[in-house]
């Protein structure tokens, strides 16, 4: 995973989303051990213990687009849970870039406020999500 193949996710995710194509960006994606995963889910995700994604938005919607023109829009960071995602991998007999794609497609989307709490929430990011990989050539199944 290098940054050409993570601009080229995020690049389709803010397309396929409506943001303009031409708005330049900034996020960070990190690739953390389990140890470090179930600390940030026990702070702040939805359940204890380690986790694939979880992404923390910098600014909200609306401070998005009020957000001035001429600078890199910051999203905010993007958290890989990578020896889980290596087990995911393997027991689901994914394949390691179109899963690592999907997961980078996942977390942006939480970045621009997506979720998938709700059942009508869940559907309309799942759809997306499944446009956005079908679109870059990879195969996507929910989880």
């Amino acid at each position: 995973m290098d940054q050409s193949f993570v601009k080229k996710i995020v690049s389709s995710v803010l397309l396929k989303a409506g943001h303009k194509a031409y708005r330049e960006v900034y996020l960070e994606v990190l690739l953390i051990s389990d140890e470090e995963m179930e600390y940030y889910t026990r702070c702040y995700g939805p359940e204890p213990g380690p986790t694939n994604v979880l992404s923390f938005p910098l600014l909200s919607v609306e401070e998005n687009i009020n957000f001035p023109k001429n600078v890199p829009l910051p999203l905010g960071s993007i958290l890989l849970g990578f020896p889980y995602i290596t087990q995911e991998i393997k027991e689901y007999n994914f394949l390691p870039e179109a899963h690592i794609a999907r997961l980078l497609v996942h977390g942006t989307l939480h970045l621009l406020e997506y979720d998938h709490v709700e059942q009508k929430e869940r559907h309309v990011m799942e759809t997306l999500e499944a446009n956005i990989c079908t679109h870059l050539g990879y195969d996507w199944r929910p989880l």
